[in-house]
């Protein structure tokens, strides 16, 4: 069962709080997203930046450091992230996935994956939404798409 709660109702026992950072674009036919494809690549798993939000940080600061981590972007031209979050029940766990956006600096960028990523593709929503696997990260796609487009 899914529910959206803001963070300020949420305890720290038994969650887990993560970021879903949608690194994003303007292209000529709007916004695009950076996917991810972690190691191993046989998987073809795609992906927004993923990381657990620590218990001293808030979401944006998670956001964040989770870019850097991953593709090296230490600053975002813009930051957003809906109020709410996703949850999701996984066996005695809940998992809550905070959308974020992260528009970058400027568009020719160079982007340095770094750690276990095997591939980085830029593309539009409805090809995002098709190559994302779970449904919690096109939930969270929309979710950010949707405030962009507003």
């Amino acid at each position: 069962m899914e529910r959206r709660y803001p963070p300020a109702e949420l305890g720290d026992l038994g969650q887990r709080h993560e970021v879903h950072v949608f690194l994003y674009r303007f292209g000529d036919w709007g916004p695009q997203y950076l996917l991810l494809q972690a190691e191993p690549r046989q998987e073809r798993v795609w992906r927004p930046v993923v990381g657990a939000i620590d218990l001293d940080e808030d979401v944006r600061h998670a956001a964040l450091r989770q870019v850097f981590t991953d593709v090296g972007i230490a600053h975002a031209y813009d930051l957003v992230s809906p109020p709410w979050g996703l949850i999701s029940d996984i066996g005695d766990l809940q998992l809550i996935q905070w959308p974020v956006g992260f528009q970058i600096p400027h568009q020719d960028l160079q982007l340095k994956p770094r750690g276990p990523i095997a591939a980085l593709d830029w593309c539009e929503f409805d090809s995002a939404m098709h190559l994302l696997e779970t449904s919690f990260h096109r939930q969270n796609l929309l979710q950010l798409h949707l405030r962009l487009a507003a």
